[in-house]
């Protein structure tokens, strides 16, 4: 079993994995700091192709279905990103999403701007990561949000659902902030890796 937040980019930028890599890791060392937990961060990065051969040190995200691209975090644990093209039923599930959802409601002229793109990445950890993959995943996510002007979305439990669709922007402040958590499941799952990290 895996969690994923799903990005959909509002802009054709196709960022670099240095790039994304730096910016994620800057978030999640200022996190860390403000929390007072003292971790190194190095990540490493390789793309697997259809065929299972591994090219390291890809130069941007994968943009082929088939393929992804890895981010591997103190050699402890892995975040996978996976690319997809868009479909017509992405457009009846947003179009669904949009009627019930405020949030989406609020973010029509993003997820309009997304399906003429066409695509969209998702960032997932599986079940049994380190303490320290599964709170950088998020931050991981926000990277390529933020950087692709994307909207960050997840309906299997990776987030509080009731807060969802957001901004990578607005998602940076949010993040781990257990006051903003209303899910019961999220916050516990935060507050136990933090205490893992933290002793």
């Amino acid at each position: 079993m895996s969690m994923s937040f799903e990005i959909f980019p509002t802009t054709k930028k196709k960022p670099n994995c240095d790039e994304i890599i730096k910016y994620s890791v800057e978030l999640f060392s200022e996190f860390l700091k403000k929390e007072k937990i003292s971790q190194r961060i190095d990540i490493t990065t390789k793309e697997v192709t259809a065929d299972n051969e591994v090219y390291t040190n890809p130069i941007s995200l994968t943009l082929k279905e088939s393929y992804y691209t890895v981010f591997n975090l103190n050699g402890e644990g892995e975040v996978y990103v996976f690319y997809h093209e868009l479909t017509e039923i992405d457009k009846d599930f947003w179009n669904e999403e949009i009627k019930g959802n405020k949030h989406a409601q609020s973010m029509k002229e993003k997820v309009d701007a997304n399906l003429e793109i066409g695509y969209s990445w998702s960032v997932k950890r599986t079940m049994g990561q380190p303490a320290i993959v599964s709170l950088y995943y998020g931050y991981l996510a926000i990277g390529i949000a933020i950087l692709t002007g994307g909207l960050i979305y997840s309906d299997d439990g990776a987030w509080d659902y009731s807060r969802l669709p957001i901004l990578g922007e607005d998602f940076k402040t949010e993040y781990l902030s257990i006051k903003n958590i209303g899910d019961t499941i999220v916050k516990d799952n935060v507050e136990k890796w933090l205490d893992e990290l933290k002793n």
